[in-house]
């Protein structure tokens, strides 16, 4: 005997699925949805009832949102269609002729407009309806077929059933108490993640678009594959407060992909992102500084008593973007490095913010961008990307 999942529409069956649950179906319906034992007719003594069911118009509004609209299904068809025209599959001989987009819409629209009995041939001889969507669907995707009988059903209250009951019997053996549903969703969701760009979230447009160019330099294999958060896209403010509220904002809206957070080295970055690391946050999200370098151990600084620099270790205390972006764009006329003003002092961490001043800061970021372009006209010679490197290797092993 043939074990069979199948998708119900009122009184209808369509896309059987032979010895399994099709997952794509599954997903498409909760948890809560499953039925009540007893709530549709017994089907044998061997089987249980395991039956997940929701409307027409619900189930259209959930493929909608996936991307499959009817515009999407239809379309998918015409080139199932085209497709049998020119190589006349085995199916094709079940027709006269291979029919149009509208003919197809047609029957199905005829088919769903009459009760199973109706529907069904009296006689062997005469053709079955059911036929039609039946081959096509051996050809779409589930869901897009899903969708084009959903569009051609007349009533949007109509009862939709995912039937998983045939699977229960001997051969097949599907507890009834399995979340088949959920574990489909949490499955898709997990691939979404896997197969998404890894998503970076900085601390402003200027940080995005910066690391942006120098991992094309440094990591250039990593292109398509982890995407900087575009803040002026978004229209989003930057800084560490913002950063803060975005995490919390994805993390709230159950956003599917895989993010980073990452902030300065700073001792401002730090304060800002503290209660936010205390925090159980989902597997799926890092929040993560920009790593310590040795070079930023004794890094000349200004106080506010002197102004002769003295060196210091700025990991964690003043360590924005500019100062990865290389020894050599840190450097001023004279060939020395431009010095981090010590600025405000913060009681809780027992430390000053260090950054340099406005101008100097701007001028890193321009001399960073010459040499960027100086690499992509092949240009470059001697260029220092240790620390553009060290913070993509940071993103590269959030996960870890």
């Amino acid at each position: 005997m043939a074990f069979h999942a199948h998708l119900g529409i009122a009184d209808h069956q369509f896309l059987y699925c032979r010895g399994e649950c099709p997952p794509e179906l599954a997903a498409l319906f909760t948890e809560s949805e499953r039925q009540p034992m007893g709530t549709r007719t017994p089907i044998g003594s061997n089987l249980t009832e395991f039956v997940y069911g929701t409307t027409v118009a619900q189930l259209r509004e959930r493929l909608h949102v996936q991307g499959f609209s009817a515009a999407r299904a239809k379309a998918e068809l015409a080139e199932v269609l085209a497709t049998w025209a020119k190589k006349r599959p085995l199916d094709a001989p079940l027709f006269s002729e291979v029919p149009s987009v509208q003919s197809v819409e047609a029957s199905i629209r005829q088919l769903l407009a009459m009760t199973f009995e109706e529907a069904w041939p009296k006689d062997s001889r005469q053709p079955n309806p059911y036929d039609l969507p039946e081959a096509l669907s051996r050809y779409m995707d589930r869901r897009s077929m899903t969708r084009l009988l959903l569009e051609c059903a007349p009533d949007p209250h109509a009862k939709v059933f995912l039937d998983l009951s045939e699977l229960t019997g001997s051969g097949v053996d599907l507890d009834p108490a399995h979340p088949a549903a959920g574990e489909a969703r949490a499955e898709q969701l997990a691939r979404l993640a896997q197969d998404a760009p890894l998503l970076v979230l900085t601390e402003g447009p200027t940080d995005a678009r910066l690391l942006a160019a120098g991992m094309e330099v440094t990591h250039p294999h990593l292109k398509g594959f982890v995407t900087f958060f575009d803040f002026a896209v978004a229209g989003a403010e930057g800084g560490v407060a913002q950063l803060a509220k975005t995490v919390s904002a994805f993390v709230a809206a159950g956003v599917a992909n895989r993010f980073v957070a990452l902030a300065d080295n700073d001792t401002e970055a730090h304060a800002g992102l503290a209660n936010l690391k205390k925090q159980p946050l989902p597997e799926r999200c890092r929040v993560l500084h920009y790593p310590p370098l040795r070079f930023l151990e004794t890094y000349p600084t200004l106080g506010p008593y002197g102004d002769e620099p003295v060196p210091a270790d700025i990991n964690g205390r003043a360590g924005s973007l500019e100062m990865y972006l290389g020894r050599d764009v840190l450097r001023s006329d004279d060939h020395t490095l431009v010095p981090v003003q010590w600025r405000s002092w913060n009681p809780k961490l027992r430390r000053y913010q260090g950054t340099l001043a406005e101008a100097e800061k701007k001028a890193a970021q321009d001399r960073f961008l010459h040499k960027v372009q100086a690499h992509r006209s092949k240009q470059a010679n001697g260029h220092d990307w240790d620390g553009i490197r060290a913070i993509i290797d940071t993103i590269v092993s959030a996960f870890d």
